[in-house]
């Protein structure tokens, strides 16, 4: 089967070679056949140029007489672009006044547009003015009644805190009435049990109601000071809601007052433009645009023009007539062309009918050949597929063997396998058992492991460390904020907060920091950077005061670096104000910065100073 399959490859390496041959002869061919074409239309193009000999010299005579006569024209002509040259001196003077003129007009024009468009821009700004003056009065009114309403707060304060402090004295001494009362009642004896002087069952009943009056007096008030109480609480609430819709109402007048301010600067701007316009340059646009129309702008140059002109007309050049014997002449110039591809073609003709002849014998004899290889390729092919259908199977029959041999293998394997899983068997029997016991050894371990996980993990011991600290930062940082804002911000830590899934009724454990000031609860990101440096301020120390607190020792050193920078002069001043606050709690406070004024707030300085030499330090 392998020497039948070694004369299959044989063939085959036949058939390739006849293929590549007769592929080889075919392509001479149509070489051949691409060559004899090209002669042939070669051969074509010098037939149709000697049957038009007699044109091709007829139009070369022409082309020679054109040449000359344009010749004589040419001479013509530099004689009148001479006079030419004499007339470009006047004519750049009279277009560098028109266009001078002209770039005059067109700045005027664009200064015209810009007044016409600032006076439809000063009816915009008039109605603008007007609204911002009503804006600003309506600000005004706002703030009058925020006046009226904080003056309402206080007086409803003070009847609140004094309601309040009242409230407990009265119980103390309605408890107390109640006590003797009782005490008098229960007792029996002709001796008063309070004062211990004589008393009659007479005197004892007068004192009893004497004693229920001033109480029943007390309760009346006390009942009065706890309804005054509920109107209050809610006539607060109500104030301090309205005080704070109203709070925005001071920004606004300040910012409807910078708009009037920008608006009546502006609207006095456009006024004197338009002043500027109708008295200056508006005169001046009519006067361009009769220049221009009349052409009356460079009067000498103009003179001088005209006398060069006159001078021109006696030269007699004609433009019009050089035009077209130009013309001629450039039409004429193919003729050139083609009278030397004419002389080409008498010389050519002859050895190209010889080349012709010799092309197409080549040809006939090279179309022979390659159906001669056509045909022995064809043949061979034939007797190579004849072969093939004669042939064995030889693959399928190696492949049978390599499956028997494969099949041999796997057995062997499959019983050296087993004989070993025999030897391993009674090893993981003695092995099973011990793993069994230390199974349950760990699993004891794992057991104790997790219950520290629990205790250590974020809903175990920390989270007990954070809500105990929490609260005592969160009063800490509010006390500083406090001082830095006048009691305008506070912040509050929140541990627990509501799952998205509004199935789930239990709370999950975070730490949110909720930020309010007059205007409400806000996010951080919606504050100033001074608001911001401020809270950030607050919480910093706050947290290293109650650390060290924790930790049995005292903060020794507070350094604040570039703080000053994002806060105005009001934000400036709380701050400095804050830090000489908590001085006392550090040995030792530094303060960066780089802006002068704040340089005299503090006793002691360290100036650096860079120089051509480097940094020059200085205490002050």
């Amino acid at each position: 089967m392998r020497q039948i399959a070694a004369t299959l490859a044989e063939q085959e390496r036949l058939v390739g070679v006849l293929a590549r041959q007769s592929s080889e002869a075919a392509q001479n061919l149509e070489n051949l056949k691409s060559r004899l074409a090209a002669r042939q239309e070669e051969r074509a193009s010098f037939n149709q140029l000697l049957a038009r000999s007699a044109e091709i010299e007829a139009a070369y005579t022409s082309w020679i007489e054109a040449r000359e006569s344009l010749q004589q024209w040419e001479e013509v002509a530099e004689r009148f672009r001479e006079g030419e040259k004499q007339r470009q001196e006047p004519l750049d003077e009279i277009n560098a006044a028109r266009a001078a003129l002209l770039q005059e007009q067109q700045g005027l024009v664009s200064q015209q547009a810009e007044v016409e468009n600032a006076r439809s821009q000063i009816e915009l700004i008039q109605k603008d003015l007007s609204a911002a003056t009503d804006s600003a009065k309506d600000a005004e009114h706002r703030l009058a009644r925020r006046q009226l309403l904080q003056e309402e707060l206080q007086t409803a304060q003070s009847h609140q805190a004094d309601a309040r402090a009242e409230n407990p004295r009265l119980k103390a001494e309605m408890d107390d009435l109640k006590a003797r009362i009782d005490q008098l009642t229960a007792t029996e004896g002709a001796a008063c049990p309070i004062c211990g002087q004589p008393l009659s069952q007479t005197e004892r009943q007068l004192l009893i109601e004497r004693l229920n009056t001033e109480g029943g007096e007390m309760g009346d008030k006390y009942r009065a000071n706890q309804d005054l109480l509920q109107k209050t609480d809610q006539r607060v609430r109500d104030l301090e809601d309205q005080i704070k819709s109203l709070s925005p109402a001071e920004s606004e007048l300040r910012r409807q007052e910078k708009l009037i301010a920008q608006l009546t600067s502006r609207l006095d701007v456009l006024n004197a433009q338009e002043e500027q316009w109708q008295n200056k340059y508006a005169p001046r646009l009519e006067e361009i645009a009769t220049s221009l129309q009349e052409e009356t702008y460079a009067p000498q140059a103009r003179e001088r023009l005209v006398g060069i002109n006159e001078q021109l007309k006696t030269i007699g050049y004609d433009a019009a007539a050089h035009d077209a014997i130009r013309k001629a002449e450039s039409e004429g110039r193919v003729s050139e062309g083609e009278m030397r591809a004419l002389e080409n073609a008498r010389s050519t003709i002859t050895p190209l009918e010889r080349e012709i002849s010799d092309l197409e014998d080549q040809f006939a004899n090279q179309e022979i050949e390659a159906a001669r290889k056509e045909q022995e390729h064809v043949a061979a092919a034939e007797a190579l597929q004849a072969s093939r259908k004669q042939a064995p199977d030889q693959e399928a029959a190696e492949a049978l063997l390599l499956n028997l041999q494969e099949r041999e293998n796997r057995l062997r394997l499959e019983v050296g396998a087993a004989k070993q899983k025999v030897l391993v068997l009674d090893d993981l029997k003695s092995r099973y058992t011990a793993l069994e016991l230390q199974r349950s050894e760990n699993a004891d371990q794992v057991s104790q492991f997790k219950q520290l996980e629990r205790a250590f993990g974020k809903d175990g011991v920390p989270a007990l460390l954070i809500e105990q600290a929490l609260p005592q930062i969160e009063i800490k940082a509010n006390e500083i904020l406090d001082r830095l804002t006048l009691g305008d911000m506070s912040v509050r830590f929140v541990t627990q907060a509501k799952y998205k899934d509004k199935s789930r009724d239990d709370l999950r454990e975070t730490l949110e920091i909720q930020i309010s000031d007059s205007a409400g609860i806000r996010d951080y990101e919606m504050f100033s950077g001074g608001e911001a440096f401020r809270v950030n301020f607050s919480i910093r120390l706050a947290l290293s005061e109650i650390l060290a607190q924790r930790a049995g020792a005292r903060l020794q050193t507070l350094v604040i670096d570039e703080g000053f920078g994002s806060q105005d002069a009001q934000g400036r001043q709380r701050l400095i104000e804050a830090i000489n606050l908590v001085k006392e709690d550090f040995a030792k406070i530094l303060v960066i910065t780089h802006i002068e004024e704040l340089k005299e707030s503090f006793p002691n300085r360290i100036e650096v100073e860079k120089t051509n030499r480097g940094s020059t330090i200085s205490v002050v």
